[in-house]
């Protein structure tokens, strides 16, 4: 490396206020080296160990223009990390009988159309309902305010007629696909259900008890101390993102928080402080189709349900424009990795798995290893590269995972990761037997980026799913 070189290399550390001292740990050095890699301005990260922190730090940007530096109480936008805060405020209804998870989403909104009839509270928890994810739907936003003649937000009770027509993608069960539009009806339950505003309840019930004193909506107006501000990466320059006001996403994606915050819920999550231990055992156990089959991903109530090489794992991520984030939570462990960051659309799963095997080596990645079924990996990125071109062979795939595919999510989904880059190396990385399912791991290049898809197969050779971590 040559003086010119190295000089460029701290110029850049520099700019992003990322630790370069002989102090920096190895966890300093690999933040430093993904948000280069991924052009991320600030990155706020918590670890928690049986409850308790053992690391909590900013790097980089806050606020970009001002040179405000992140920190371990900065304030982001933690999008759909929201959704695991309505499950439990839903979860402590139903403890206290107000809510049933069976009671028909008819209950608290009459004025649906027939197609819900058949749609419960279980069904909207698990994104298992059908209805139709509005945030899919092409440039979503401006048909609704076109629709409804809004220069801004709509009012929820015209926001709500739009969502009565959307149509029904499945039949209740039949499959899985990822709903925006449940998670911000569930809002509506808990407001019907407890006779509180969504944001009381969540304030009474949770922040407070918690001593989560940042955590709160996004609504940009008020001044909040310490929030960050957004940005998006715009071909070789960051810019200012849009303005998610939080009656569009509302308790699907409009909280605000801090790695310090999000460590004293997972904190939580660990006693009955909120929640029954049974209760919390149901929020973790993933949901399967109606006729008992594996959903096309492994979702409880508000969380990603998995395993990682028999390790008991929950987790979510979250976007908003400008924002991203995650939450893994290695439970067994007891090991937690926190992760916020401004900047919309980065895939964070990689680093919190990079990170957890970086602190404990049982969770670390298995070394590279020799192919043992170098045809199966050749289908499965012809599989890959037609998915993300917008073709597949419904063949390939279980029933359950051929009517994802044709969900607005699904679509979605797949537009979504060919916005990354062209597909370029797919390699194989490590393989475990899961159930009646074997799951395929493998380290894949888009756009020059390095992703990691997971596979899991039945045994009769279709695909059940297809997720990137």
């Amino acid at each position: 490396m040559t003086m010119g070189h190295r000089i460029a290399i701290l110029a850049l550390l520099i700019a992003f206020g990322t630790p370069i001292s002989g102090k920096a740990d190895e966890i300093d050095d690999y933040i430093a080296t993904q948000m280069r890699r991924l052009h991320i301005p600030g990155v706020s990260l918590a670890i928690v160990r049986d409850g308790r922190v053992i690391k909590a730090q900013g790097y980089g940007f806050a606020n970009f223009e001002l040179k405000a530096p992140a920190r371990k109480e900065t304030a982001y936008e933690i999008g759909s990390n929201t959704k695991q805060f309505t499950a439990a405020a839903i979860m402590m209804l139903v403890e206290e009988g107000k809510v049933h998870l069976e009671d028909p989403i008819t209950k608290y909104l009459p004025e649906a159309p027939q197609a819900w009839r058949g749609i419960t509270i279980r069904h909207l928890l698990t994104h298992t309902s059908g209805i139709q994810n509005h945030v899919a739907v092409p440039d979503w936003l401006d048909i609704f305010r076109t629709n409804l003649k809004f220069e801004t937000a709509p009012p929820r009770d015209e926001l709500l007629k739009m969502f009565f027509k959307l149509p029904l993608e499945f039949q209740p069960g039949e499959t899985w696909a990822y709903d925006n539009t449940g998670y911000y009806l569930l809002g509506i339950v808990i407001e019907k259900a407890s006779g509180k505003s969504y944001w009381q309840f969540l304030d009474e019930r949770i922040f407070k008890p918690l001593r989560m004193n940042a955590t709160r909506n996004t609504d940009p107006q008020p001044i909040v101390p310490n929030r960050a501000s957004g940005y998006e990466w715009k071909n070789d320059h960051f810019e200012n993102r849009p303005v998610l006001l939080p009656v569009i996403a509302f308790s699907a994606g409009s909280l605000l928080s801090t790695a310090e915050d999000m460590a004293k819920w997972d904190a939580a999550l660990y006693t009955e402080k909120l929640l029954k231990k049974s209760s919390l055992d149901q929020m973790w156990t993933a949901a399967l189709t109606k006729d008992g089959a594996d959903a096309p991903f492994n979702y409880g109530f508000g969380w990603f349900v998995d395993s990682y090489h028999g390790h008991r794992l929950v987790q979510h991520s979250g976007g908003t424009p400008g924002f991203s984030s995650v939450i893994y939570r290695f439970i067994d462990d007891k090991l937690t990795i926190i992760i916020l960051t401004n900047h919309a659309d980065r895939i964070l799963d990689q680093l919190a798995i990079d990170l957890a095997g970086i602190r404990s080596p049982p969770l670390k990645r298995p070394a590279a290893s020799p192919d043992p079924d170098p045809k199966t990996t050749t289908m499965l990125k012809d599989v890959v590269s037609g998915l993300l071109n917008g073709k597949y062979e419904a063949e390939s795939f279980t029933p359950a995972m051929r009517i994802f595919l044709g969900t607005a999510t699904g679509k979605a989904f797949w537009k979504w990761f060919a916005e990354h880059g062209e597909l370029g190396s797919f390699v194989f990385s490590d393989r475990e037997n899961r159930g009646d399912c074997q799951v395929v791991r493998y380290k894949v290049s888009l756009g020059g980026n390095s992703y990691w898809f997971s596979v899991a197969m039945t045994k009769e050779g279709k695909i059940a799913q297809i997720y990137w971590w």
